[in-house]
């Protein structure tokens, strides 16, 4: 006997998955591309000019990018303004309002 998966949360799961894989494969080409572009600055001039290297900036940008990208894939925040409010988080909620 097989056992039917509801639609709307199958659909949610492969969306997850979906993400996590892109995810994985965007962390791979973050390492690859500015492993690359380290290494060229460290062969060539490696002149800072009292600022930041110039593949610093290429880091800092794709990386804080990356970070949104791990936040979607792996954090539970838009998908968990849209599920139920459970009994427990109700209770969590009146601890807190009856500490203050």
């Amino acid at each position: 006997m097989s056992v039917t998966v509801p639609q709307l949360p199958r659909n949610e799961a492969i969306e997850s998955l979906k993400r996590k894989r892109k995810f994985a494969g965007d962390a791979f080409g973050y390492v690859s591309v500015n492993g690359v572009l380290w290494l060229i600055w460290a062969l060539t001039d490696r002149s800072v000019d009292g600022g930041l290297p110039w593949p610093a900036w290429v880091s800092i940008i794709w990386g804080f990018l990356l970070a949104v990208d791990a936040w979607r894939a792996y954090g539970s925040w838009p998908r968990s303004l849209h599920r139920p409010i459970s009994e427990e988080e109700i209770e969590r909620e009146l601890d807190r309002s009856q500490r203050r």
